[in-house]
């Protein structure tokens, strides 16, 4: 039985593709294999009489992720986690897409990964590889496991959170049961959505204290280990995924933010709510000077070939300090994978768009190192 949608086990890769995948070199992978010990199926074990080349699963490219992170590799960026929102309130711009690839990207590099699905549509969720409405006969009829089944989200977390903040001495239960793995443990977490996740704007209603800094403030206890069954501290990225509207939760994990992304579709709408999430980020940081996010803009569905491009690129000018250097083009392939349950980074490492989301998490991490480097320097000065 599987524990998500996605055919795992149909999906292998060779050498290149492997190698591909963490961005190293065929001879480093070779090499990787040899230190580590790892044991990697050969193709004529099932068929003799296919060639001997070695076929990665998915998990064996996530284990050699996680192994070239204890070899200390992969260097981690800063002792608390970076907190990453994908916003913008304007459906069908690429949020969940873009904050999937991210998360894969990232963990695919050896870092530990959290993603955490904030819409009640559950395209993270899906993409991720499960139903959110799934019954246990359903799955049963689907030959999926137990795992399969989506039985809290980040809603279930909270609500919990600010029940215990409330004052009538309530604790918090362990949430560790709400957390995916659907490429095992090595790969990235997520934490799921549902129809259910629309009760935390009705719980934020009874919040103590500033109901725009409860997410923040959860983490602080989580880091503080007040927060049983999540160890955020274990995390180097954590990632939202915003809904398409105004929300408590958006506005929240904005507050909790390192770094806004924005995908922005090429056309006037999204202009648009580029414009209305900008007053967000400055709204919230004059009525919290702690809060001070920096916005990175990435085009979506980007084609030379749309006069239109043209003219929104000339509108983006605005933000040309915040604007990424390189665009997601417009693609085919991204509707298969909610057909799928599979990251396009993991159906095709060597297609087009996911060199694109390649090149954009190195430019993401090099604006995570450099602001590293700052605060360093910053409090190296003040002491």
């Amino acid at each position: 039985m599987r524990s998500t949608f996605a055919m795992l086990d149909d999906v292998v890769y060779r050498l290149k593709a492997a190698a591909a995948l963490l961005h190293i070199s065929e001879n480093t992978l070779r090499n990787h294999l040899r230190d580590s010990g790892m044991e990697i199926q050969r193709a004529n074990k099932k068929n003799p009489a296919s060639p001997a080349v070695r076929l990665f699963t998915i998990a064996d490219v996530f284990a050699l992720a996680r192994w070239r992170r204890d070899q200390e590799l992969v260097k981690p960026l800063s002792s608390e986690p970076i907190v990453i929102a994908v916003d913008l309130i304007k459906g069908g711009v690429g949020k969940s897409t873009t904050a999937g690839e991210l998360g894969i990207q990232l963990s695919l590099l050896g870092y530990r990964v959290l993603m955490i699905d904030l819409d009640v549509q559950s395209n993270l969720t899906q993409l991720m590889g499960y139903e959110s409405d799934l019954t246990i006969d359903e799955a049963v009829q689907n030959d999926l496991d137990e795992d399969a089944i989506v039985t809290g989200t980040f809603a279930t977390i909270c609500g919990q959170y600010m029940e215990s903040k409330s004052g009538r001495g309530t604790r918090m239960a362990d949430v560790s049961a709400v957390i995916k793995y659907p490429f095992s443990k090595n790969g990235p977490a997520l934490i799921p959505s549902d129809t259910f996740l629309g009760d935390l704007e009705q719980a934020f209603t009874y919040a103590k204290g500033n109901r725009e800094l409860v997410f923040r403030n959860l983490f602080k206890d989580a880091a503080a280990g007040n927060v049983p069954g999540l160890a955020i501290s274990d995390y180097d990225f954590v990632i939202f995924d915003c809904p398409p509207s105004i929300s408590f939760s958006s506005t929240n994990a904005i507050a909790a933010a390192d770094l806004v992304i924005a995908p922005i579709r090429m056309d006037s709408f999204a202009v648009k709510g580029l414009s209305r999430l900008v007053s967000e980020i400055n709204g919230l940081s004059e009525r919290s000077p702690e809060v001070r996010p920096q916005l990175l803009i990435l085009p979506t569905h980007y084609s030379t070939n749309i006069t239109r491009v043209s003219r929104m690129q000339q509108q983006l000018q605005a933000y040309k300090t915040n604007l990424s250097p390189t665009v997601i083009s417009t693609s085919e392939l991204f509707p298969k994978t909610q057909e799928n349950y599979l990251p396009l980074t993991l159906q095709m490492p060597t297609a087009a768009p996911v060199s694109e989301y390649r090149l954009f998490t190195e430019f993401l991490l090099s604006v995570v190192t450099r602001n590293q480097k700052k605060t360093r320097t910053t409090k190296a000065e003040a002491a």
